[in-house]
């Protein structure tokens, strides 16, 4: 063992890597050192690195491409803070991951919402029971009940469709965790904001009926009368319970302390037919009637009575339908019926509710459950995920640390072989020497001819060598390199300052793109001072305590109105609070979506914007709900007690009494052609009137109260006027004081209340937005831009070592070889010619071929270079196959990054590479009205004659108003066409700049086929949803009004009826029946066509209210002259028909929907005939811009890959080879030759 140490150590010793074969022992020595210092210098610079690059800690972002939710999953766990997955969907419909379904209460499933149950309590004389009977109200209380559970049916159902369409926006994919807590918490806003739009709704129609003085056929708290002083005479009077009068209140629809708002309900089997409404008379005292004092046979438990059905109805509770023996006890004492009780099924479900009252079911919308189902996977396959990276701290892999040590070695002994003996010679010169050798880089030989072409080729050499080391680093130098500039997390003054530097391309993408506007806006209104006044107080309600006048000689004067003025202005005043108050909840919880952050002005502009549009919104759409309100009460001429419509008288007919109906008119304007005819208001008492500046009495009290002004509230004198006709000692004087004239307001203090409502009686706004919290919240990670810079003088010395390399290898073999073949002997070309062919000549160079040549003469060491030649180049070729074929066959994906110049261009590059294009958007979020454009075509019949007031006058006739027939209700029908069509116009005006502001959001560029699919979508969308908004608010306004038997002035739906002829003898009601069998206490929709001279006239008709009979009409007659003339001559003896010019034109257009359509059905599409919708991918492209894109495809075979890949390890595996090879060589020859004495030996011994 110590011997072969030895042996190596002298081997090592003796090692010249620089040998000349000289016998020069100063040269040798010169050999011998450059040797050793060589490897020492090679070896120290190759382990520093090896250990430079094993210990280099890096940060390597790692890149997965399209991972599923379980390689999602897995690394979430493992590098959950830095893991970024963008989706490429960053826009998801709920309905693609979210499904809910509602749980109602057992009653909207039950046989009690049925029409059997309706029709077996309704009762045509039902009005005859008395007023706190469970018979007196009961079909329509449950007709109420039904409607109700529909509505909620149908609001949740589309409010649910709207939800459906909404958009959960995340640009990258969340965790399971965040994503439940975020969707649950959205799902729960919903809920939240579905309840109050159903809600509000309710209220508002229940406060502006009572408000109104709306008139029940089965009215318990008003009832009609004959007068003792003349009983031809008709009078109003409120109905008095004893039961009240011992507590000292009064029944009322306000509840106080001085009033009583529900009383128990039972059944009363004494009394089938009531001689005197209410139990007990105050002022009354010569009333001897059954009714006085009297008690309930049995009180059924939870029913109660309210002033009208709809609030007997809330404050009932379903007790009694959970228990079979009360219900048989009611069905005991109904005996109009044949249907059995036993058909009817009890409630058995959620018994522990039957003493919720149903206003508080109703405000719940019926809803017992909501079963929610969430997908995350559904969610996490919408989003897709184009790839997932995430950044790790590690070292080198092995293979990264051999290709760099290779690389480097390979340029390294190039430089060390040439520069250390170089040194090593000047340094240890001979002393005196003089003589200048040349130094022969290329060729060793004697042959003066060959040292001629070796110095030709060292010079040609350095020449070609310095020249291309010069043209690259010009080329190099030359370059302008971009170089993005990165500051990370940058904060707000930071990214101003970047701004303010003008850079074209700064990039600072936002963290979260989607923000609540909660985050950074707060709207704070301010309300006018009348909603904080005590002329929107409860002072006003009870009017005994309040008013000085025992006999006022108008009626009805201001003291009679003023407690129903003021508390419908309580009521406007809540309403518009509350409308406001869930407006901004909803308006809060939307998103503001910016991909990146946006400049502090352009910010402003936005949310000024936002505000504004907000405002606009909700104004419009509060507005809208109370005037399709008053327009149907109006339309419908329906009776109010308030005495301001309608006045109730009765007239004698062939010795028969008859209730006789007369609609009001105020300076010469009538209410049954113009809901908007007033005149001023009065007090008065014997010897005194006075005239209340700026307040009104109108024909509803909605009217009265908007078409006044605010003028008298801010007038002394005005009030002063007012407080005469009070009494000094009640609470309402001594607190009423006129409003503050010095307090700021943007109104004028004659400004009507009507223009206040508009604006919800808002002051001012007050908003509040932080840019900072704005900024706070999109929390950009960092902010980029790009800078062009020429390379650093390290970079190109870089580059030029990189060459060199390669270079000296190539140029080294190329020149020698050109250099002999230019410069071959004159004498060897003719041998050549003479003696071989050409071929033979090139066969004998590639056999003899020697690429370790030296000085050495000796035939065994040049036949040992030869070999390892060929073994060289038969390793370089194998390996350079090896690496070609694997090169070539190895797919790889090429992802493609390129500047976007036009629309043209990505139409070409969708159809290429349509699965792997993406172009993100540089604007994520476009309002609509950008790329979308919708203009709407009329029916005809809202721009016709029949819409006009001169055609409501030409039908107009009081004198025929109590006939029943279509000469009274016409004028009103075609009054009823023209509110729909004004509303229906103003709901699509508000709805479509609703529709203009709301933005598609879109993270990249999309198809052209995408945005057709989407925009089809879209517009949908918005032609079912703003039609069955209007027509929901339709339904449940002109339901309430049915089922609660409110009456008509033309007694249409019901009439009042007579029995006797005596004094206080109440007047009761009956239902209108059509057709001998539709029968208006249970159905809104019967219709009788119109016949006029044994004619009948298609579509037209007459029903149980004006607006019902209208939505079941046709309009076919009024595109026929025969018809129409008819009609014109069915109505020239009318008073006003004289004075008009009858050129009323017929209608002519030919809809697509035909002639026969339904008015109801042109509601349910709003009029509309004709949607001219443009749209422009164009304008789209132009918003999202799209500046760059990227692209990917699989590469098979790419030259240039393969090219530059040899040439990259060219020098390095060609100095390997030729350091190993020679080694290998002779470590073969020795074992060889060892073989081969063992083999003699063993022959000489054999022998």
């Amino acid at each position: 063992m110590s011997s072969r140490l030895r042996m190596i150590r002298e081997r090592l010793i003796k090692l010249n890597l620089f040998d000349t074969e000289t016998n020069d022992e100063h040269i040798k020595r010169n050999e011998l050192l450059s040797t050793r210092i060589y490897l020492f210098i090679l070896l120290t610079l190759l382990l520093l690195l090896t250990f430079y690059e094993v210990f280099q800690m890096e940060n390597n972002l790692i890149r997965i491409e399209k991972p599923n939710k379980e390689e999602y999953e897995k690394l979430k766990i493992i590098y959950l803070n830095n893991l970024k997955c963008p989706c490429q969907q960053i826009s998801i419909s709920y309905k693609e991951f979210v499904n809910l379904t509602v749980e109602y209460n057992e009653i909207c499933l039950s046989d009690f919402i049925s029409e059997k149950w309706i029709n077996y309590l309704f009762y045509d004389n039902t009005s005859y029971y008395f007023q706190l009977d469970f018979r007196h109200d009961a079909s329509s209380k449950f007709q109420l009940l039904r409607l109700l559970c529909q509505l909620a049916e149908i609001t949740i159902n589309e409010s649910l469709n709207e939800f459906y369409s909404l958009n959960f926006i995340t640009n990258e994919v969340i965790t399971s965790e965040l994503f439940f807590l975020q969707v649950n918490s959205f799902i729960d806003l919903f809920k939240q904001t579905t309840l109050p739009s159903f809600q509000n709704l309710l209220q508002l129609i229940r406060q502006i009926t009572i408000a109104n003085g709306i008139y029940s056929a089965i009215d318990t708290s008003l009832a009609y009368a004959l007068h003792p002083s003349n009983i031809s005479r008709i009078y109003l009077d409120s109905i008095y319970y004893y039961e009240n009068s011992l507590e000292n209140k009064i029944f009322d629809c306000y509840c106080d302390e001085y009033t009583a708002c529900q009383m128990p309900q039972g059944i009363y089997s004494t009394i089938e037919i009531y001689d005197f409404p209410g139990s007990d008379w105050i002022q009354d005292i010569d009333v001897n009637a059954t009714t006085a004092g009297i008690n309930a046979t049995f009180l059924i438990p939870g029913m109660y009575v309210g002033c009208k059905p709809i609030e007997s109805l809330m404050r009932s509770t379903s007790q009694c339908l959970y228990e079979k023996k009360c219900l048989n006890q009611i069905a005991s004492y109904i005996n109009h019926t044949t249907i059995s009780i036993n058909s009817f099924q009890i409630l058995n479900q959620f018994q522990s509710k039957s003493n919720l009252t149903f206003q508080i079911l109703a405000n719940q919308l019926f809803i017992e459950n909501w079963i929610i189902n969430i997908s995350y996977e559904n969610y996490y396959y919408q989003c897709q995920p184009l790839f997932c990276q995430f950044t790790i701290y590690q070292r080198q892999n092995f293979i990264h640390i051999f290709a760099i040590i290779i690389s480097f070695f390979g340029g390294l002994r190039i430089v060390l072989r040439f520069i250390i003996p170089i040194i090593i010679k000047f340094i240890r010169r001979k002393k005196h020497q003089q003589q200048l050798t040349t130094t022969n880089s290329i060729i060793l030989t004697d042959d003066e001819h060959k040292q001629k072409n070796g110095r030709l080729s060292t010079k040609l050499y350095f020449l070609t060598m310095i020249i291309c080391l010069i043209i690259f680093s010009i080329r190099i130098s030359s370059e302008y390199q971009p170089q993005t500039i990165i500051i990370s997390n940058p904060i707000k003054i930071a990214f101003e300052e970047l701004n303010n530097k003008s850079i074209d391309d700064l990039y600072c993408p936002c963290n979260e793109i989607s923000i609540k506007y909660s985050n950074f806006l707060n709207l704070n209104p301010t309300y006018h001072e009348i909603c904080s006044s005590i002329f929107a107080s409860n002072m006003w309600y009870n009017a005994y305590e309040i008013w000085n006048i025992t006999l006022p000689c108008y009626y009805p004067s201001f003291a009679n109105l003023a407690s129903f003025y003021f508390s419908l202005l309580l009521t406007f005043c809540q309403s518009a609070n509350e409308t406001i108050s869930n407006g901004l909840t909803q308006f809060y919880s939307s998103d503001y979506i910016t991909s990146e952050v946006i400049l502090e002005n352009e910010f402003n502009n936005e949310i000024l914007s936002y505000i504004e549009l907000f405002q606009t919104n909700i104004q419009n759409t509060f507005e809208g709900q109370w005037n399709l309100l008053q327009s149907i009460i109006s339309n419908n001429q329906i009776i109010s007690v308030r005495k301001t419509d309608f006045i109730l008288n009765g007239m004698l007919f062939n010795n028969t009494l008859l209730p006789y109906s007369y609609i009001k008119s105020y300076n010469n304007c009538h209410c049954a052609t113009d809901s908007t005819c007033h005149e001023i208001v009065r007090l008065c008492i014997p010897n005194r009137e006075d005239f209340i500046n700026g307040i009104f009495i109108g024909c509803y009290m909605v009217d009265s109260l908007l078409l006044s002004t605010t003028e008298c509230f801010y007038n002394q004198t005005c009030l002063d006027t007012i407080k005469f006709y009070m009494f000094n000692s009640s609470q309402t004087y001594q607190n009423l004081n006129i409003l503050n004239q010095s307090q700021s307001s943007q109104y004028k203090t004659n400004e009507t209340i009507g223009t206040i409502l508009k604006n919800l009686f808002i002051e001012n706004w007050n908003e509040f937005y932080s840019y900072e919290n704005y900024y706070n919240q999109c929390k950009p990670s960092f902010c980029s831009y790009t800078i062009q810079q020429r390379p650093s003088f390290i970079y190109i010395c870089t580059k030029l070592i990189a060459v060199y390399g390669g270079l000296t290898i190539i140029i080294k073999f190329l020149i020698p070889n050109i250099i002999n073949l230019i410069r071959r002997k004159k004498q060897q070309q003719q041998q050549q010619q003479q003696i071989v062919s050409k071929r033979a000549y090139i066969l004998g160079k590639l056999i003899n071929l020697n690429l370790f040549r030296d000085r050495s003469t000796n035939e065994e060491k040049i036949r040992k270079q030869i070999i390892t030649t060929r073994l060289y180049i038969i390793v370089f070729l194998i390996i350079l196959i090896i690496l070609v074929l694997y090169t070539s066959l190895n797919k790889k994906s090429i992802t493609i990054e390129l500047n976007l110049l036009n629309l043209n261009e990505y139409t070409e590059l969708e159809m290429k590479y349509k699965n792997t294009l993406i172009c993100p958007c540089n604007d994520i979020s476009i309002e609509y009205n950008k790329f979308i454009d919708i203009k709407l075509l009329y029916h005809e019949i809202c721009y016709s004659d029949f819409v006009s007031k001169q055609w409501f006058n030409y039908l107009y006739n009081d004198q025929t108003i109590n006939d029943r027939n279509y000469h009274s209700t016409a004028s009103a029908q075609f009054q009823t066409l023209s509110s729909l069509c004004k509303l229906t116009q103003d709901t699509l005006n508000t709805s479509l700049i609703q529709f203009y502001s709301t933005k598609f959001i879109s993270g990249q560029l999309i198809s052209s086929q995408s945005f057709q699919n989407q925009f089809n979508l879209i517009i949908e969308l918005f032609q079912k949803s703003v039609p069955q908004t209007f027509k929901r608010t339709l339904d449940m306004i002109h339901g309430i009004i049915h089922a609660n038997f409110y009456m008509t002035v033309y007694q249409t739906n019901w009439k009042f009826t007579i029995l006797e002829r005596k004094n206080f003898s109440p007047i009761y009601s009956n239902p209108i029946i059509y057709n001998q069998t539709c029968n208006c206490g249970t159905s809104s929709k019967c219709f009788q066509p119109l016949i006029i001279d044994n004619t009948i006239l298609d579509g037209l008709g007459i029903g149980c209210y004006p607006v019902q009979t209208m939505l079941q009409s046709s309009l076919q007659c009024l595109y026929n002259q025969t018809c129409l003339n008819l009609i014109l001559s069915y109505f020239r003896f009318n008073q006003f028909s004289n004075n008009i010019n009858n050129t009323f034109e017929i209608l002519k257009s030919q809809s697509e929907y035909g002639r026969n359509e339904t008015v109801e059905s042109m509601v349910n599409r709003l009029f509309v005939d004709q949607w001219y919708i443009n749209h422009s991918y164009e304008n789209y492209y132009k918003q999202c811009k799209p500046t760059l894109c990227t692209y990917s495809y699989i590469q098979y075979f790419n030259i240039f890959y393969i090219i530059t890949t040899i040439l990259g390890l060219y020098g390095g595996l060609t100095n390997l080879l030729k350091l190993i090879l020679p080694f290998i060589i002779k470590i073969i020859f020795k074992l060889f030759s060892k073989t081969k004495i063992h083999i003699q030996q063993y022959h000489q011994n054999t022998n």
